[in-house]
């Protein structure tokens, strides 16, 4: 469901991964976000040394240069590298913080910030670091597909209960201290995925831009031979 006219403050959306690479299933989600929230910006954050995945097979620079193939036509996405400026673990509560003191010293702290997540990964979410402090700097914003569910039980399951706001479109009234939970289609893609393909001889065409394929031919990544 969209915003109201009288949810117009702004709306910031962050997406964090660590888009090794890009992909359509990532980019589907900034569109879904965008049909619900219209006068949202998004934000995709990727990682530099995230705690809980291996880390990325691309350098931090072709991350960044991939995102801004894709995103630079688009007024409303953009790309946030400070967690790539980082040499300590991608931490979201130290990121989040970080955010929140710029949207102070802007004047705009009463801003609206969203934290997207998979259901996946909220339930694992008192693994987190500090993680009961997310919920003083952002809303979160549980993404699920029908097949999923939110935990019925336990310490995340309460914290849920605890933060539940009753209707997504109220979203944007909060700067945060909310969490929602809303399901969409999703492109069964992911960039493990990708990286598998290339590595069996299969093309992953048709499962990223064709821009991204392009560079990551040009720059031999994943195990691709690089083309003059």
């Amino acid at each position: 469901m969209s915003e109201t006219s009288k949810n117009k403050k702004p709306m910031h959306i962050l997406l964090g991964g660590t888009f090794d690479p890009v992909h359509f299933g990532h980019l589907r989600m900034t569109q879904e976000m965008l049909n619900r929230f219209p006068y949202a910006k998004v934000a995709l954050m990727p990682a530099a040394y995230p705690p809980h995945r291996p880390q990325p097979g691309a350098t931090p620079q072709q991350r960044i240069e991939m995102l801004e193939l894709v995103l630079g036509k688009y007024p409303q996405l953009s790309v946030d590298t400070r967690e790539l400026r980082r040499k300590d673990p991608s931490y979201s509560v130290v990121t989040l913080r970080e955010i929140r003191q710029e949207f102070n010293e802007a004047g705009t702290g009463d801003e609206c910030l969203v934290f997207l997540m998979g259901t996946d990964a909220f339930a694992k979410l008192n693994e987190w670091y500090e993680w009961q402090e997310l919920i003083k700097l952002t809303n979160i914003l549980v993404v699920g597909r029908p097949s999923s569910e939110l935990p019925k039980d336990g310490a995340v399951a309460e914290f849920y209960q605890q933060h539940a706001i009753d209707k997504l479109e109220e979203l944007p009234r909060y700067s945060c201290g909310k969490v929602g939970y809303c399901q969409m289609p999703q492109l069964d893609i992911s960039s493990t995925y990708i990286r598998e393909q290339i590595n069996q001889g299969f093309s992953p065409r048709f499962l990223l831009p064709d821009g991204i394929l392009d560079y990551m031919n040009q720059h031999g990544l994943y195990g691709l031979n690089p083309k003059s």
